[in-house]
């Protein structure tokens, strides 16, 4: 079972995933600071995403984080 806070980072990602992904950068303390909002995430909240093949986050640094159509299907399964 995923976490509040990695469900809501999912969910964030779905809902401002347009089809190029979500731009996230470097924020202060492990932080990343999704572009332009904000909304702040501590690191080690993507990690379990990323294990399950929920997200796509490129090169974990520079590329914008796509949700998956496994985390789409997720999602869309009424995920608590």
């Amino acid at each position: 079972m995923l976490s509040r806070a990695v469900l809501k980072l999912l969910q964030t990602i779905a809902d401002h995933d347009t089809g190029d992904g979500v731009l996230f950068v470097s924020a202060p303390c492990g932080r990343w600071q999704m572009n332009g909002t904000p909304y702040t995430v501590n690191d080690r909240t993507f990690h379990p995403l990323a294990a399950h093949g929920l997200i796509d986050i490129g090169d974990g640094r520079t590329d914008p984080v796509k949700v998956t159509a496994t985390g789409r299907a997720y999602l869309a399964g009424g995920a608590k």
